[in-house]
């Protein structure tokens, strides 16, 4: 896992009009995946399935991830933030998905000890 800046993350997801949110997601989806080491989540069946659903599946995910992260952050006595799938589910509803991704970046880079 490597250590992204959230902020350079975002604004290639704006300028190139959501594609590079997608590598993104998987960046994060692989991360996540490793840090619990059961193979979930698997980011490339979750990105098909958010397409084959029209969008459904990626609200799912929205919920499901930070909440895995959560439980990794846990494991390694990281304090964890019980609103994060919550917030980034919402943030995903109302169209704002980049918002979920910045914070469970965030996240992420705040564990240095999985590195």
């Amino acid at each position: 896992m490597e250590k992204r800046n959230v902020v350079t993350m975002v604004i290639l997801t704006f300028v190139t009009c959501g594609l590079w949110g997608l590598v993104w997601l998987y960046q994060i989806g692989t991360d996540i995946s490793a840090l619990r080491g059961d193979g979930k989540p698997n980011p490339v069946i979750d990105i098909v399935l958010g397409f084959v659903t029209c969008g459904i599946w990626f609200l799912v995910i929205s919920y499901q991830w930070p909440k895995f992260l959560n439980d990794a952050a846990a494991q390694r006595d990281k304090r964890v933030d019980d609103n994060l799938p919550v917030l980034s589910l919402v943030a995903t509803v109302f169209g704002c998905q980049v918002v979920g991704m910045a914070l469970m970046q965030q996240v992420l880079n705040d564990l240095p000890e999985a590195r």
